[in-house]
């Protein structure tokens, strides 16, 4: 499931990606849809025949202002260029009204506002507009326009200006949006990435605590029974092999609830550790209650690990066990009483040792200490639940 989230996220990435080139073209060619169509109606209003002083100056003005538009919408150059181009584009439109006051030549002027949002700043664009707006004015008043026509062109021209900058705003937040959901998308396939390692190293810790406390302590046993049987000493080579055999069933018994923790099963806590505690003085303190599996594997563990490192390091010793379900947490205690030598204090012992049980508590959202206590050792470990 992580991982098909991981390509789901991907896959999300290039779509936006893909959709933001996309529109790209389409502008492009929009753009260049509508160069076309007015520079074709333009050259309708060229005067014939077309080698006269006034047919050569529209079909430069026109050919000018071509060019200014091609530039301005592939963006050539930086933004003084746009700038350049938008004014030599909007220039063209003037000359061009001037030349045929009843043509599209208002037109150039209304891509120049449409661009100008667009590749501008608010404040260059509504300069550059307005400049262009009143030579428009000047010549169409020139060209004998009424006051009323010349007031409704210029409003035409700004309400487009206006329009782009609109649009221009709103796609600035659908752009904020897209990068937001690329980013989101990013994070979610980190975080995915995360789970599965944390994932991998909870199954890796359960496996590596089934094995080193049952399957080294079984291959010293059948060590054991062999050399046993190398000297003839068949009665006990059989003794120890029936306590490999039920060190065989136990490591069973502890694959398969380790496998249930993992599945999300509940562990009956206080029966495992009553059977942990065979030689130790065990007390339950408050109502035994269902808790989640991490948090009770986590306990488990700390007993047995414990009582391990016990057993290791001062065999024989006396071993108290506290199991307290409080009203917020479950604290466990394992308590080593014995004068003899405690156990060391990096914890080590066949297992993830006392930093393992740090880790499992600290994942179980608890804390965990350990260290000597009187003249032996004391494990503390508070999960809430």
């Amino acid at each position: 499931m992580a991982e098909t989230g991981v390509v789901l996220s991907t896959a999300r990435v290039k779509d936006l990606l893909t959709d933001d080139q996309a529109l790209r073209r389409w502008r492009i060619t929009r753009s260049f849809a509508g160069l076309s169509l007015l520079s074709v109606a333009m050259v309708q209003q060229l005067p014939h025949p077309v080698h006269t002083g006034r047919g050569i100056a529209m079909l430069a003005a026109i050919v000018l202002a071509a060019l200014a538009w091609v530039a301005m919408t592939l963006r050539v150059g930086g933004p003084r260029s746009t700038a350049w181009a938008l004014a030599v584009c909007g220039a063209g439109g003037v000359l061009l009204q001037a030349l045929a006051p009843h043509s599209y030549a208002e037109c150039y002027l209304i891509a120049v506002a449409l661009m100008a949002a667009q590749r501008l700043t608010l404040r260059a664009a509504t300069a550059v507009t307005t400049a262009l707006v009143v030579a428009q004015a000047g010549v169409q008043y020139r060209t004998h326009f009424g006051f009323s026509e010349i007031a409704v062109w210029a409003g035409a021209i700004y309400f487009c200006l206006l329009l782009s900058v609109i649009r221009q705003q709103r796609e600035e937040q659908a752009a904020q949006i897209k990068a937001l959901a690329a980013e989101s998308a990013l994070t979610r396939q980190e975080q995915a990435r995360s789970a599965a390692l944390a994932e991998r190293a909870r199954l890796a810790r359960e496996i590596h605590d089934v094995l080193a406390h049952s399957l080294s302590a079984l291959s010293v046993q059948l060590e054991t029974a062999a050399a046993l049987l190398e000297r003839d000493r068949a009665a006990e080579a059989a003794t120890v092999v029936d306590r490999a055999g039920q060190l065989a069933r136990d490591g069973l018994a502890e694959t398969r609830r380790a496998v249930g923790a993992l599945r999300g099963d509940p562990l009956p806590l206080p029966e495992l550790v009553a059977a942990l505690a065979e030689n130790a003085e065990l007390e339950v303190v408050g109502e035994p209650r269902s808790l989640a599996a991490e948090t009770g594997l986590a306990l488990y563990r700390s007993a047995q690990e414990a009582l391990t490192n016990v057993r290791k390091h001062a065999p024989g010793a006396g071993v108290r066990i506290r199991l307290a379900y409080l009203s917020e947490t479950v604290e466990l205690t394992v308590t080593n009483d014995s004068p003899g030598a405690p156990a060391p204090a990096n914890g080590l012992s066949a297992g993830y040792g006392l930093t393992g049980l740090r880790e499992r508590a600290e994942l179980a959202g608890g804390a965990f200490v350990a260290g000597p206590a009187g003249g032996g050792w004391q494990v503390d470990v508070k999960i809430p639940g």
